[in-house]
């Protein structure tokens, strides 16, 4: 009996081997085609959680996890509002010195007061008599309109820049009328000797401590 050769030997192994392998493989792609490839979850892939990166965004729209209008920032409040019928500052119509027709009339008083504006506008006075702008205050007319009764209000509260002492305007509604409480500039005889007096409709000066 002739025996096969080396070749023929080799072919009878590789052959059936191949076969296996592509039939394995064939059946392989027929079980995949049947159950198509897994699906993703929302909260998986390169974007943010439960963002699906295929959607694209409207034109205009703001991007994912934005609110409409853009970022909301928590409001701040702004500064105090001045109280009705005075202003912090001096009026823009104001001189920068007091004008020759002011109702304070005594010669060394630490604070003047001068019509400006159908108010009347405060002046700080130094221990060497220079003055700085101080708060506006509206008409009697328009405070009588904010404060129709009760007690004193309080329109100003500060200190005089020239001297450091505290100033405190207060309206009266009761009396409509206007005190000014303050202190003259500190010397050899005197340290924080109060300065009081009150203002009238009518801008009449009465001196309750001098």
């Amino acid at each position: 009996m002739k025996r096969p050769s080396p070749l023929t030997r080799t072919r009878r192994i590789v052959l059936p081997l191949a076969l296996a392998l592509l039939f394995t493989l064939a059946l392989t792609a027929a079980a995949f085609a049947q159950s198509g490839p897994p699906s993703r979850h929302p909260n998986q892939g390169s974007g943010p959680p439960g963002i699906n990166p295929n959607v694209q965004n409207p034109p205009g729209s703001p991007p994912p996890g934005v609110p409409p209008g853009g970022p909301q920032n928590a409001p701040t409040a702004g500064p105090p509002a001045d109280p009705p019928g005075a202003t912090e500052n001096s009026h823009p119509s104001a001189p920068f010195t007091p004008p020759a027709n002011c109702i304070v009339a005594h010669a060394a008083t630490p604070a003047q007061l001068c019509p400006v504006a159908g108010g009347l506008q405060y002046y700080f006075i130094g221990a060497d008599g220079s003055s700085s702008g101080g708060p506006w205050i509206d008409s009697f007319t328009e405070l009588a309109g904010h404060y129709a009764a009760g007690g004193g209000v309080s329109l100003y509260s500060g200190s005089n820049p020239l001297t450091g002492k505290q100033v405190d305007i207060t309206y009266l509604p009761s009396e409509q009328k206007l005190r000014i409480s303050t202190y003259y500039p500190d010397n050899q005889y005197d340290v924080n000797k109060p300065y009081v007096f009150t203002v009238d409709t009518g801008n009449a000066i009465k001196h309750e401590a001098w």
